[in-house]
């Protein structure tokens, strides 16, 4: 059975390896279709498409988007948009320049924490991609002001912790609007870690199109529940191993069994919505 990878990273957010690279990797894993799914950010796929066209992998339109609600983060995959429509080329600009403030606050509370390291080092981590809190362990197992990443968000970088930052005030339902705007779907991230199913049926009344119910960090029983919310609510499935590289401690690119049935549904959804909205643009 052909299998996708709807979730990937590369060096354009917190990944170690290049679009190109993701792409080629996907290729010699003998994965069907992918989508690129960096953090708040396009910058990555064209380069990811072009491979993907030469390799023969079929490649939808991707990137993991930040939203928030008092006391948790929201993770929202975006699917099949157009990456060039004003609103969401805005909202990754704007949140691009956000990210970088946040790390310089939490570079500040990491010095408060007598830890040496500066704003330099994680920048230069980033690279020219999105800077992440992954970016600023990295840098500080780099400079050696801590053993490992583990150490990193155990102590200081976690939610609660004496260095963590939170984003720009984002409600999902704003992400959920954008995103269809530009023609997208939406679908939550690894939900099975922390979204309960009310939660998830509050989301889905305001706009969210599908659930995420392969993901290494979604234990059996929980991907029992997320299919069966899926079918009872009509919603998109969604799946991917959320790969940063091969050294990232993370589960190997294309190991979820994700259908390319659930990639196809989910790229004619796009495909439906962006028809209406021409339909709806076009004159008399």
């Amino acid at each position: 059975m052909s299998r996708v990878d709807l979730h990937l990273h590369s060096t354009a957010s917190d990944g170690t390896r290049s679009p190109t690279e993701v792409v080629r990797e996907a290729a010699r894993r003998g994965v069907s279709g992918i989508s690129l799914t960096d953090h708040d950010t396009t910058a990555g796929l064209e380069e990811a498409e072009a491979e993907a066209e030469r390799a023969g992998i079929t490649f939808l339109t991707g990137a993991e988007l930040s939203a928030n609600e008092p006391g948790r983060s929201v993770h929202i995959l975006a699917y099949g948009f157009r990456p060039d429509e004003p609103g969401i080329r805005r909202f990754f600009s704007d949140y691009r320049a956000a990210r970088n403030q946040r790390a310089a606050s939490i570079v500040v509370k990491l010095q408060e924490q007598g830890l040496r390291i500066e704003l330099d080092d994680v920048m230069m981590e980033a690279g020219e991609g999105v800077v992440t809190r992954a970016h600023i362990g990295r840098a500080l197992v780099r400079v050696g002001a801590v053993p490992d990443q583990q150490t990193v968000f155990g102590r200081y970088l976690s939610r609660g912790g004496p260095a963590f930052v939170e984003k720009p005030p984002t409600p999902p339902a704003r992400v959920f609007d954008m995103v269809h705007k530009a023609g997208g779907v939406t679908v939550l991230a690894h939900p099975g870690r922390t979204h309960r199913a009310s939660t998830i049926r509050r989301w889905v009344s305001e706009g969210l199109n599908g659930v995420e119910v392969l993901h290494p960090h979604n234990a059996p029983n929980v991907r029992r529940r997320l299919a069966a919310l899926a079918s009872e609510l009509g919603l998109l499935r969604a799946g991917g191993s959320d790969w940063h590289g091969p050294d990232s401690a993370r589960a190997e690119l294309g190991s979820e069994r994700v259908p390319q049935e659930w990639m196809d549904s989910i790229a004619e959804s796009a495909r439906v919505l962006q028809d209406e909205q021409n339909g709806a643009a076009a004159p008399d």
